[in-house]
Formats: structure tokens, C-alpha cells, sequence
């Protein structure tokens, strides 16, 4: 079973690292979910994202400091759209300082995997550097073969029925 979920969690990551781009859900003031997305880097077991003050997302995590993320199969390779593979993170957004070592590090890495537009838009005022911590994930493969993930002890463990069930109550 090791093995499995050895295998199963190499998967998992596979399916995050094959985007450059980052699905994310956030919250506004009044409670209302909004959808977007954003490039992304991972960067020392964080995502991190450059974007712009205009839009809502940004404001909704500067304002409410929480993200969730998702990594989805693409609907033409999957064998079943009911039971795309998918990976769903819980975030916490902290603001970095865009003179901070760090950022500097990121945009390096930016600039390398997502282009040379990192520079134009870090001439801009509008945008903020954004560090999302995962906190918790699930990834799901298949009916009935949904697992929580555990990102930073790098694990995986299957969810039943049964164990959803009791959470619910």
C-alpha cells in the first residue's frame, strides 16, 4: 500500500508541476467566491504569484488572506469528465516585499520559467507579490479514490465514506 500511495502522491505532484498556471478561488468582504487564475512559480514548497491591484482576486486575498487552488486533467485526455484527476489546495496568502531577498530570488525564477513579461510588469505599480503557503490538499483520481494530502509531510491518505460521513457529523 506504501508503494501505492508513493506512486499515487509522485502523481499528484506531476499533475500540479505540469501547469504554469494556477486555477485560484478567493473570497470578497460580503462572502462572494470569485474564480480567476494566475502564472505561478513554486518556489521553497510555496506557490507564488505576480498580479495587479486592478483585479478582483488580488484584492479579495490582500483583504482576506486565504486562497483555494486547483490543478484539473484537461477534459480532452480524461477518460471520464465526472472523474477528472484533480488536485485542490487550501492556502494562506502573505504579501512578500517586493525588496526583500526573496523576491528577488522568485523573479528571478519567474523570469526563467514564465518569460520576459515579469519585467515589464514589475515596472508597474499595480502589482504585488504573492506567496500562497499550502495548508492542506486533496487529490482525486477516480470514484471513490479521493486522498487528503498532506503537503508538508509530502503524504497522502485515502478518504472513505465512511470517514466522510463522521466529519459531517
Amino acid at each position: 500500500m506504501a508503494t501505492e500511495l508513493q506512486q499515487l502522491l509522485a502523481d499528484c505532484q506531476q499533475l500540479q508541476q505540469s501547469f504554469s498556471t494556477i486555477l485560484l478561488s478567493s473570497v470578497n468582504q460580503q462572502g462572494q467566491p470569485l474564480v480567476s487564475y494566475a502564472p505561478y512559480i513554486e518556489f521553497s514548497g510555496s506557490f507564488y504569484i505576480f498580479v495587479s491591484t486592478l483585479s478582483e482576486h488580488t484584492n479579495n486575498m490582500l483583504a482576506n488572506p486565504v486562497a483555494s487552488a486547483m490543478f484539473i486533467e484537461d477534459e480532452h485526455s480524461a477518460k471520464n469528465l465526472y472523474a477528472r484527476k484533480r488536485a485542490v489546495l487550501q492556502m494562506n496568502v502573505h504579501q512578500i516585499d517586493l525588496d526583500s531577498k526573496i523576491a528577488q530570488a522568485v523573479f528571478e525564477q519567474m523570469r526563467q520559467e514564465l518569460g520576459n513579461t515579469i519585467e515589464l510588469l514589475r515596472s508597474l505599480a499595480d502589482f504585488k507579490l504573492l506567496e500562497l503557503r499550502p495548508q492542506q490538499g486533496r487529490f482525486v483520481v477516480g470514484f471513490g479514490k479521493a486522498y487528503d494530502w498532506d503537503v508538508a509531510a509530502g503524504t497522502l491518505k485515502h478518504v472513505s465514506a465512511e470517514e466522510l460521513a463522521k466529519k459531517k457529523s
